[in-house]
């Protein structure tokens, strides 16, 4: 007898079937609130019944936690980038990072509402903002060092700095919301960093525009500064 689509539905691998489950999870709670977070509606979004749900988790606390782990491994995967240059360093983070809520646009909405807090209880709301602190912390100790090091031109402080360079991860993230070309985006996102780079350095924004400028422009300007001019 031939097996239906539902039973083999049923008997996918179970890491496959908890990734599904996490993933749906994700999207119901982003999109729907906490109040409609239930195994009968996770059930329908994966293709199996409800009660087949708690064969992969054994609670849906457990399907909570798994939620925001999965939350934390998209946001902080080859986190911290390494580079010499501080702002070359945030550089690379701000890539990852829209990149990282640009493909799961789920992420950013759970991030800036409370609906994940509400399903998971207190314990998820503080990784949570864990998560956001993690962020928040390397991104001003990356302009520290570069204020410390005299990298930091253009009246722009560690704190100003931060608001401006994590605001535009979220901005974008929401920009990339009715844009079907992932590929457009990031070039915004390649030409928006590069106009902060040009502010934290303290170059002609201009100079960003022409290729081949900017390391000349950053050169010429740190010069001048050595000079006294």
């Amino acid at each position: 007898m031939a097996k239906s689509k539902a039973d083999l539905q049923e008997r996918r691998p179970t890491d496959v079937r908890q990734a599904q489950i996490v993933d749906a999870a994700m999207r119901i709670i982003a999109s729907r609130g906490s109040r409609k977070f239930t195994a009968k509606l996770l059930g329908t979004e994966v293709g199996v019944t409800g009660g087949a749900i708690f064969r992969h988790f054994r609670t849906m606390d457990e399907i909570v936690e798994a939620v925001v782990g999965r939350i934390e491994e998209i946001l902080f995967k080859d986190f911290p980038p390494e580079a010499a240059d501080p702002i070359e360093r945030l550089g690379i983070f701000f890539q990852n990072r829209v990149r990282a809520v640009v493909d799961n646009p789920h992420v950013s909405r759970l991030l800036l509402s409370d609906h994940l807090a509400q399903a998971g209880g207190k314990t998820q709301a503080k990784r949570l903002g864990e998560f956001k602190r993690r962020s928040r912390d390397f991104v001003l100790e990356c302009l520290s060092e570069a204020q410390e090091s005299g990298m930091l031109f253009g009246g722009v402080g560690p704190e100003e700095g931060t608001i401006l360079v994590l605001g535009a991860i979220f901005a974008l993230a929401h920009y990339r919301t009715g844009i079907p070309d992932k590929k457009e985006v990031e070039r915004v996102s390649a030409r928006i960093w590069n106009i902060i780079e040009s502010l934290l350095r303290g170059q002609d924004t201009a100079a960003t525009l022409l290729p081949g400028t900017r390391r000349l422009a950053y050169d010429a300007h740190l010069r001048s500064i050595r000079k006294g001019k």
